[in-house]
This record gives C-alpha cells, sequence and structure tokens, in this order.
C-alpha cells in the first residue's frame, strides 16, 4: 500500500473515530464490550477501557502497538495480522492467544469485522472475549471423561461374559418350554436393555472404528427423520422439516452421526409426553459449515442441568443411562463438530454445526 493512500485511509479512520465512538455511536459499547480498532497496516489507533483492563495495559501503552505485540507469532501471518485467509472486508471469529509480556497466556476468541466509512474498508474492530477459564473447563471434562471411560471399559467387561451365558440359557429354556413365554419376554427384552447400555460404555470408553467418508448431510437427515417416524407417531409429535439444503457434504461415519441426531431426537420427543410440535432445520452456515436445529415445545432444561448435561452417568432420567448426550458429544468432538444447546419453560433448541467438504 502507498504512503499517501495509508496516510488518507488512517486519516478517514481518526475522522470516524471521533464521529462515531468517541461520541458512543459506535456499533459497540464503550463499557462492556473489550475491543480495540486496528488500522489499514495492522496498529491499534483505539483501545477501550474493558479492553485495556483485559489486557493489563494501559491505553497510551497499548496505543500504535502493533498485533506481534499482543498476540503470540503462532496466531499471526507472515505480516503479523489476522488477515491471512480471511478477508478483510467480512466477519470473522476464530480463537488465538495473547502474550503479554508481563502475564501468561491467554486464551482469547477474536471476532474482526471491517470499519466502512465513506463506502470505504478504513480498519477494523478486534473484539475479544476471554475463553481460558472455558478452555481450563473443558478440559477438565476431558479428563472426567477418560476416568469414566476408564471405569466404563471394566464394568463392561465384568458384565459382558454373564450376561452373555444367561442369554444363552433363557433361549435354550424359552425352546424347550412350553407355557406361558411373557415372562420369558420380558427377562430377553430386559438383557437386550442391557446389552445397549453395555454397547454405549463401550463408545464412551473406547470409540468404535471409524469409516469416514463422503456424505450427504440432506440424505442423512431424511434417513434420521424416517427412522424416527414411528416414534413420532406414537408419541403424537407434529414434525417440520425446513432443510435449505441441496448437495452439500460432510465428512464423517454415517451410522456415528446418525446416533447422535438420533439421540437428540428422541429426547426432544421425551421432553413432550402430552405430544407437540419438533422442529428440524438444516442449513447452510457461513461459507463452511452446515447447521442443524432440533427444536421442540417440551418444558426446558434448568440452568444447572444443561451445565452438567454432556457429564458421564448424569441423568435426570428414571430410566436414563446418563450416556447418550456425552457419547453423542465425543463423536461430534471427533468431527470437529460443535454443539449449542438453548432452553427455557418455552422448549430447547440443540444447534448442531458441522464442517463442510470444500
Amino acid at each position: 500500500m502507498e504512503i499517501e493512500e495509508i496516510k488518507r485511509l488512517d486519516c478517514l479512520l481518526k475522522i470516524y473515530i471521533d464521529v462515531n465512538v468517541d461520541k458512543d455511536f459506535s456499533v459497540l459499547s464503550k463499557h462492556t464490550d473489550p475491543f480495540f480498532i486496528l488500522s489499514m497496516t495492522g496498529q491499534l489507533v483505539y483501545v477501550n477501557e474493558v479492553c485495556e483492563t483485559l489486557l493489563g495495559c494501559t491505553r497510551f501503552d497499548l496505543i500504535q502497538m502493533s498485533l506481534s505485540n499482543i498476540f503470540i507469532s503462532d496466531c499471526l501471518n507472515a505480516t503479523q495480522t489476522f488477515f491471512f485467509k480471511k478477508g478483510r472486508e467480512k466477519l470473522t471469529n476464530f480463537d488465538s492467544k495473547i502474550s503479554m509480556t508481563h502475564g501468561p497466556v491467554m486464551d482469547v476468541n477474536v471476532t474482526t469485522f471491517p470499519i466502512l466509512f465513506d463506502e470505504e474498508v478504513v480498519g477494523s474492530y478486534v473484539v475479544l472475549k476471554d475463553i481460558t477459564l472455558f478452555k481450563k473447563e473443558r478440559q477438565l471434562l476431558s479428563e472426567k471423561q477418560a476416568v469414566a471411560g476408564q471405569l466404563a471399559a471394566g464394568i463392561a467387561h465384568e458384565i459382558r461374559n454373564p450376561i452373555t451365558a444367561i442369554k444363552g440359557f433363557l433361549q435354550l429354556i424359552m425352546g424347550e418350554y412350553k407355557g406361558e413365554s411373557m415372562y420369558f419376554n420380558i427377562v430377553e427384552s430386559e438383557i437386550s436393555r442391557i446389552e445397549v447400555i453395555l454397547k454405549e460404555l463401550m463408545v464412551l470408553a473406547k470409540p468404535t472404528k471409524k469409516k469416514y467418508e463422503k456424505l450427504k448431510i440432506r440424505l442423512l437427515l431424511d434417513q434420521v427423520m424416517t427412522l424416527m417416524e414411528s416414534q413420532v407417531l406414537l408419541n403424537n409429535i407434529q414434525v417440520e422439516k425446513r432443510f435449505n439444503l441441496n448437495e452439500e457434504t460432510i465428512l464423517g461415519d454415517e451410522n456415528q452421526l446418525k446416533q447422535v441426531f438420533i439421540n437428540y431426537i428422541k429426547n426432544a420427543i421425551e421432553a413432550m409426553p402430552d405430544g407437540g410440535k419438533l422442529l428440524v432445520e438444516g442449513s447452510i452456515h457461513g461459507e463452511d459449515r452446515v447447521q442443524v436445529r432440533i427444536i421442540d415445545q417440551g418444558c426446558g432444561i434448568p440452568g444447572d442441568i444443561i451445565d452438567r448435561i454432556h457429564e458421564p452417568f448424569y441423568t435426570t432420567k428414571e430410566h436414563g443411562t446418563g450416556l447418550g448426550m456425552p457419547v453423542s458429544y465425543q463423536i461430534l468432538e471427533e468431527h470437529k463438530g460443535k454443539i449449542n444447546i438453548i432452553s427455557s419453560t418455552n422448549g430447547t433448541c440443540i444447534e448442531v454445526k458441522l464442517p463442510t467438504m470444500s
């Protein structure tokens, strides 16, 4: 960029800050959102008070710093900016790491979007969110899941052998017995239920070998909805599908992803014991993701339960195993997907985002 052009854009950016940010006309709050403004050359030209507190540095010291003074070098490109493979003229969101000289490394989520003035991009807002605590909590959860996995493997191994023997002898007795078979059928049904629990335990303890292949997300969702048709009808649930998808594809294990969506839909059905409406949406999210939303009209999930919903063996259901949600979460993690749960007394929305194939 030519020197004269840089000076011109810097001048326009200064005018923008004077007119908008200093007079509280900015799109961001100076008192709640930690943000700074970046010039087209990658220099900090404005820092709000909240950002000063977050970074532990005065505005005087931060102004005219470059990104390389704040973020670790691995997060920046050769020109020491964020905008490697990221367009400067659009909103971008990503995780990064801050390393100020006087403090520990801080995990942050970064949102950047352009500043338009006189129909030109003259700079960028950079909004920060400290996610260090969130990362620690996720690490702790992973450690708890690892311990639970070891426990699950031991339990499953000890139970599987006697269950196999019991099932075999039961079938022999059933073949010879000529009387009422109702009780035998109940016993056989309960043994099958134990086998299902053992299977979920083993997925948690040692995930089965995955078969990753190219999958059409719309076709996968249609197949899931077909599989769930009988349960929907039995529970007086009205289903609405809104699939704004065409040929978008993802890379994944078909059976495991079906298990995830079946689990979430079963939870939605169970949340509406008196019937209701179930909305399943599929849409493109950004440039490289698809989003699936499963929305029910149940009574919702209390906040303290949402915080623990992915913990192994934690359940509020009378006959629940407490494994469905953590297993689904683990499968999504392995597929580089994300889940977000929004709930109120009017119902629950489960959002799943999965990366698409280019």
